[in-house]
């Protein structure tokens, strides 16, 4: 599997850069000259215009071999929105983008911002029980799991990616915890949990994953949206220009079937 490579910092894109949805609309004019226009979800597309300043040898080369990979525009290759929330329902645990095994969830608790958005994630069983989605984030990408956590009843739970564990010590406050992790190097797909001993009551809120080292602002999510398995150079050439010793820039335009 082709995919885009992250900075050496663990970053995608460098700021600014530019993100622009196109949409398709099939329209049908009728005798009377009216016309009935409807979306057409398959056609529409997301163009990225990214610009890099002081890159290094290292991530130069690895931008051109992808380049080299993918014949310039002929094959695609996978791309990951540098500003979304990539799990899916971050504030609706019922969804069945999560796997819950026998924990018991309910929403509409108060939330650290002042609303009642957060939920109440509590273990009835008699062991470990993991609330769990799996994204199409390869494994190579380093990548950050937060969510803001508190308990009436102290003690610690496990954020996880794949196999690396973060234990949390939960206090009745609430507190932002997080893992930041590569997945199973050459895998298409990782797995981000929190794990829950038995008997265990927590409330939580804003479940957000991103590829990047650290986490950002909470942005709440619905369907799980910001991997582009199919994305396209937009020119048949790249030009990458030394600026300096071991330093370079460049500017893509990529294409997105959204």
């Amino acid at each position: 599997m082709k995919f885009f490579p992250q900075l050496s910092s663990g970053a995608i894109a460098q700021l600014p850069f530019r993100r622009t949805h196109n949409r398709r609309f099939i329209t049908n004019v009728l005798e009377s000259g009216e016309q009935i226009a409807l979306a057409d979800p398959s056609g529409g597309t997301i163009q990225w215009n990214l610009q890099y300043v002081d890159l290094s040898d290292t991530e130069a080369q690895s931008l051109n071999d992808l380049f080299s990979a993918c014949a310039g525009r002929y094959a695609s290759f996978l791309f990951i929105d540098p500003l979304a929330n990539l799990i899916g329902w971050s504030e609706d645990l019922s969804r069945p983008d999560w796997q819950s095994g026998q924990l018991t969830t309910a929403i509409g608790l108060n939330d650290p911002v002042g609303t009642q958005r957060a939920s109440l994630i509590a273990n009835g069983s008699a062991g470990v029980q993991q609330l769990a989605q799996t994204l199409s984030i390869p494994g190579d990408y380093i990548a950050s799991f937060s969510v803001w956590l508190r308990s009436d009843a102290p003690g610690p739970v496990t954020l996880q990616r794949d196999g690396t564990q973060n234990t949390c010590n939960l206090t009745s406050q609430w507190r932002r915890y997080w893992i930041s992790a590569a997945g199973t190097p050459g895998a298409a797909q990782s797995a981000f949990s929190i794990a829950l001993a038995s008997g265990q009551t927590v409330e939580a809120w804003g479940f957000q994953v991103e590829a990047q080292p650290y986490p950002s602002t909470y942005r709440p999510s619905f369907n799980a949206l910001g991997v582009y398995a199919e994305t396209y150079f937009a020119a048949d050439s790249l030009t990458i220009t030394n600026t300096a010793p071991g330093l370079s820039s460049c500017t893509l335009d990529l294409i997105s079937r959204a």
